[in-house]
């Protein structure tokens, strides 16, 4: 077992105490569940859902269709602090992902489109998947949180998370904006630049408290195609509270520029045509991920 050091204080996370452990490649011991705090911005968007099904050509789960077109969230993740790395100091890092609500290839779900919520997709059939996962050392230049992050999540959830570092920047710009960048390999993925919702009026705001079903979201298979980034598939859960803020993308304010110039994550939102219409951001997401369900079925 690891040791807890008083990091973690919030009461939220008393409930998950450690049940497990993992020697992760990289050397350091990952406490199970395994907890991050951060703040978020978000995009929820539509892609070409034609386009997105063509990843999906050797899965056992297709995307939902919303109003004809593949509901996707971009998230720009700044982790103040996790249980990638040492016990003993924090473990900042920054990430990138996109993620979308899947069903089984045998059960496709097609919902309506009635505003840019709908994009938000919460429907009791749909589970989540993350897709493309881009880690980097936060603002100090720290990378060892990332690096733990990205053996850790492979290793154990099966995360699709590239091995190489990104290049990644996230800033507030005063009290009203946010901006991110991700450069990875030498190659341009995106920029972003938003303002958040708390300043813009008629935001919604929405405390979570939440808890997904055990096997409430699943990784991606090994695309023969992609050879090289996805370990393995899991289904697992995971806890969250957060305040979040939400309020409908405006091209006036907010610009979204994915130049695709990597063929891993970039290349395929371009690929897509992803578009954005929502966004979210919080300045106290807490989250854990319990391990896998698979992990000590009795037999």
């Amino acid at each position: 077992m690891t040791r807890d050091t008083g990091r973690f204080s919030e009461q939220w996370f008393t409930q998950w105490p450690q049940t497990d452990s993992y020697l992760a490649s990289d050397g350091h011991v990952a406490r199970i569940p395994l907890r991050l705090k951060s703040t978020n911005l978000v995009v929820y968007g539509g892609a070409d859902h034609a386009e997105t099904l063509k990843e999906f050509e050797h899965e056992a789960f297709v995307p939902v269709s919303v109003g004809g077109r593949t509901p996707v969230q971009l998230w720009c993740n700044n982790f103040t602090d996790t249980d990638c790395g040492p016990t003993d100091r924090l473990n900042p890092y920054l990430e990138t992902w996109f993620s979308f609500p899947v069903t089984p290839r045998e059960s496709p779900l097609e919902l309506p489109y009635e505003s840019p919520f709908s994009l938000n997709v919460e429907h009791p059939a749909a589970i989540n998947m993350t897709h493309r996962v881009l880690c980097g050392g936060d603002r100090t230049g720290y990378t060892v949180g990332a690096g733990s992050a990205i053996a850790c999540g492979r290793e154990v959830w099966g995360f699709p998370k590239h091995p190489g570092l990104a290049d990644l920047q996230f800033d507030y710009l005063g009290s009203e904006a946010v901006s991110f960048t991700a450069r990875h390999q030498g190659r341009r993925v995106y920029t972003l630049r938003a303002r958040i919702p708390e300043s813009v009026e008629g935001h919604v705001s929405v405390p979570v408290d939440a808890r997904t079903a055990p096997d409430g979201c699943v990784t991606p298979k090994q695309n023969p195609h992609r050879a090289g980034f996805v370990p393995k598939q899991t289904r697992y859960a995971i806890a969250m509270a957060a305040t979040m803020a939400f309020s409908p993308w405006d091209p006036s304010t907010d610009q979204l520029d994915v130049q695709g110039e990597d063929d891993h994550f970039g290349g395929l939102l371009k690929s897509w045509n992803f578009t954005p219409e929502l966004k979210m951001h919080t300045r106290d997401f807490k989250v854990v991920a319990l391990k896998p369900a698979g992990w000590g079925v009795p037999l």
